[in-house]
């Protein structure tokens, strides 16, 4: 059972939330696919692999070399206040940068706000708290994948439950792991979909 959660971890990891939410976004939404140059989409796909997967997991891998993490996975809740405030920086920049292209939609762009806004909360939550981030990690692609769905009246019913089902998944995985109590799993799932869906409903992208 443990190594099950442990693979669940590994695979369903939140630093591939935004990669994940830039693929959907222009590789299955039923819309969105067909609207954007697949070529377009494409680069879009690139840059967010390397602003929000290489670039952070670099410097995580510097700041373990250089002493100021204690392990790779951030165990401890103190190491995981650097790390997390670099990556929201990584974040900020790639949703900086696709806010500046012409015809963008508005839900895609409040989607990703909604997760930088979110991540940036968990920060300031984990300078007393480890709430989750795994559970934050899956709940905040749910929350931005149902939310477009919504707006832009597209059935992907079977990815909405398959979601659900992920963010279960994580959460118990975490549990057998005793990486977190249930309510620190909790708080992450809500506060990771809450925060980009509430910002794609409600078209709030500056």
């Amino acid at each position: 059972m443990k190594q099950a959660a442990r693979v669940i971890s590994l695979i369903i990891n939140p630093f591939i939330m935004p990669l994940l939410g830039i693929i959907f976004v222009f590789k299955i939404h039923a819309i969105y696919r067909i609207v954007y140059p697949s070529d377009f989409g494409n680069i879009l796909i690139l840059l967010a692999c390397i602003l929000t997967l290489i670039f952070p997991f670099i410097s995580i891998y510097v700041l373990y070399r250089s002493g100021l993490v204690a392990d790779l996975s951030l165990s401890n809740r103190k190491d995981r206040l650097l790390p997390s405030a670099i990556t929201v920086a990584y974040y900020v920049g790639f949703y900086y940068f696709i806010h500046r292209i012409e015809g963008i939609d508005t839900p895609i762009l409040a989607g990703f706000l909604g997760g930088c806004v979110a991540l940036a909360v968990s920060i300031l939550i984990t300078l007393k708290w480890k709430i989750s981030l795994h559970a934050h990690g899956i709940s905040s692609l749910a929350g931005m994948v149902i939310g477009v769905t919504q707006t832009t009246f597209v059935s992907h019913h079977w990815l909405n439950i398959g979601l659900l089902i992920a963010i279960g998944l994580v959460g118990t995985s975490r549990l057998i792991l005793h990486k977190h109590s249930a309510l620190q799993v909790y708080a992450g799932a809500m506060l990771g979909f809450l925060g980009p869906y509430l910002f794609v409903i409600n078209d709030w992208a500056l």
